[in-house]
């Protein structure tokens, strides 16, 4: 794998690194970007020549030590040159080329670690040397603004190799499944040929036999095509109950890296001036975490089926509201046709209008030149007298439709027929709609369009207003406790707190943060709110950690947050003894925003 990946490795450094030197010159001595750029140069060839070796060899299964150790060293020596371009290239007085710089070293890492990720020894070589140099070079020049920027790309070093460690274990253990399926596969069709052989005897003594045996071998041979049915599905519920907990732990810890990122950018742009040239490329960077997190909610949704936070909601502008959003940027026509008198139902809004974005999208796909899109929304009437009423949202497109063989598989995680598409989409449509209790049907015929069919059970409960929200930042000044067993987001959130006044304790588990109520508590100095994440790895979580201190006081307000979106703690924080909820990734204002409506329960307290 390091060896098939190291052809495009080369070629993205001649590209970056012709690019680099270009754009620093004037910036930095002609003799260092020429010696650095010829280094970068050379060693791609080397790299390109080990390539050409090592195929024509064709070493064994039993001959891997001396090429590891060559495609080792040479990952290293790249990732050294890339650690070297942070200083020799590095310009002291130019701002701009200096972020251009780490943005530069920052795509390599994130690049290498894909590729590189098939070996730790190669993976390390390349990330340590071109991810720490630059940190502490940024960090050498002193001034705050440098010493954030410094502390970020080591952050971010050390999230990309925690994220390359985890997609090494994905690959080694993948590896190690394929060889185990493989000979299950072998085990099962011997089985199989062993089953055929034996009911082709009793077919002919069937034909020698009475009645009685010949029934006896028609059940003997439901039976067997029954047990391959079972396994079949055995094999397909462990393999999405795997991927269903890589799914959810990769989302957990990207959340949180997130948060970390997303709270840092808000502080880092609360330092700069308005207009400040910086200000864009922490826009960018902002603009990638919510995509960031948009990505692990829907992993989580088709691993996990996504807990839907339900409140009664008007279907008839839910479903405007996607039209509008699917017709921005569209040569295709959209028409509406929404029932008057449509029924309000009790859904996650958030998820059912993902649902909607997902079909609208793959309709507008389907009809790459334009058309016409018709969405119906109409009541449907309950089928029986114990049965409810339902909302159906009809999506229909003149496209190329879906062939009949293809037309089986498209609720199928990862199966798609669209160029660049995931195969995420209709799979994560599917488990959110069948959350909500509801159905999603597909009719198609090839040249003649599809129909996407939705029906979600009817609420006859009143429309809950909706709660204008003010994204501003809300401050006080009482003691908050928080729990959290990732250092960077406690770090995060005392500074954030602490910046709107509030005196701040942090805890990293449970148990610190109970000996810490209970300790403050008894000084007579109580915590006005308390802030728990509700996963710690080998300690005591936020549920538990709540629980006790419900009963050390019953009137402790308690504040709970996850990376774990799909969460049932987070969609029925209430019943756990927590007063309000707030998911990872956040943002500055939303926490400012939760304590302040926590804190404005506790008599004496008002909302500012």
């Amino acid at each position: 794998m390091l060896y098939d990946n190291t052809y495009l490795g080369a070629g993205v450094t001649v590209i970056v690194a012709t690019a680099l030197a270009l754009l620093q010159r004037g910036t930095v001595s002609s003799a260092s970007i020429g010696g650095w750029w010829l280094y970068m140069m050379v060693l791609a060839g080397l790299r390109c020549a080990a390539v050409v070796q090592y195929r024509q060899i064709s070493p064994g299964a039993d001959e891997p030590g001396n090429w590891r150790l060559w495609i080792t060293l040479l990952c290293g020596m790249a990732g050294a040159g890339w650690g070297a371009a942070g200083v020799l290239l590095y310009p002291p007085s130019h701002l701009i080329h200096q972020v251009f710089l780490v943005f530069v070293l920052g795509g390599m890492m994130l690049g290498a670690a894909s590729l590189l990720a098939s070996r730790p020894e190669a993976y390390l070589g390349f990330l340590l040397p071109s991810g720490l140099v630059p940190a502490v070079r940024l960090a050498v020049q002193g001034d705050e603004t440098h010493v954030v920027m410094g502390l970020l790309a080591a952050l971010f070093t050390a999230a990309t190799l925690i994220t390359t460690q985890r997609i090494y274990r994905t690959i080694d253990s993948s590896l190690r499944l394929q060889f185990e399926n493989r000979a299950l596969v072998e085990d099962l069709r011997k089985a199989k040929n062993e089953t055929e052989v034996l009911n082709q005897e009793l077919e002919q003594r069937v034909r020698d036999r009475t009645l009685e045996l010949q029934i006896s071998t028609e059940q003997l041979r439901a039976e067997i095509q029954q047990r391959e049915q079972i396994e079949e599905e055995l094999l397909q519920a462990r393999k999405l109950e795997s991927l269903g907990v890589l799914a959810g732990g990769i989302a957990h810890d990207f959340n949180n890296f997130l948060t970390v990122i997303q709270g840092n950018l808000e502080m880092a742009r609360g330092r700069l001036d308005v207009g400040h040239p910086v200000q864009a490329i922490l826009d960018q960077i902002a603009a990638a975490c919510q995509r960031g997190a948009f990505l692990a909610s829907q992993l989580l949704t088709f691993a996990k089926g996504g807990s839907p936070v339900r409140r009664v909601v008007s279907m008839a502008k839910l479903v405007a509201d996607a039209v509008h959003l699917a017709r921005a940027g569209s040569a295709v026509t959209i028409n509406l046709e929404v029932a008057e008198d449509l029924a309000c139902a009790e859904v996650d809004p958030g998820q059912i209008g993902q649902v909607l974005h997902n079909v609208l999208l793959n309709a507008r796909q389907s009809m790459p030149a334009g058309g016409i899109i018709e969405v119906h929304a109409e009541n449907v009437p309950p089928g029986g007298p114990k049965a409810r009423g339902r909302v159906r949202i009809s999506i229909r497109d003149y496209g190329c439709g879906i062939p009949r063989e293809v037309l089986p598989r498209i609720f199928d995680p990862y199966f798609t027929t669209r160029r660049g598409g995931s195969g995420l989409g209709l799979a994560t449509s599917y488990a959110i709609v069948a959350k909500h209790n509801g159905h999603i049907s597909v009719d198609s015929k090839p040249g003649a369009g599809t129909v996407v069919t939705i029906d979600l059970p009817a609420s006859n409960q009143t429309l809950e207003p909706d709660i204008a929200y003010a994204p501003t930042m809300r401050e006080g000044s009482e003691r908050i406790l928080v729990m959290d067993d990732e250092e960077g987001i406690r770090n995060l959130l005392h500074a954030v707190l602490s910046q709107l006044g509030y005196e701040i304790v942090a805890a990293r588990d449970g148990a610190e943060a109970i000996a810490l109520y209970e300790e403050s508590r008894a000084a007579g100095r109580r915590f006005d709110a308390v802030l728990l994440d509700v996963t710690v790895t080998g300690g005591m979580g936020g549920v538990e950690a709540a629980a006790k201190l419900k009963e050390i006081d019953p009137a402790a307000r308690l504040v709970v947050s996850s990376g774990y979106s799909d969460s049932p703690v987070l969609s029925e924080f209430a019943k756990y003894g927590f007063d309000a909820v707030i998911p990872k990734p956040w943002t500055a204002s939303q926490l400012s925003e939760v304590i302040r409506n926590v804190l404005a329960i506790l008599p004496d307290h008002k909302i500012e």
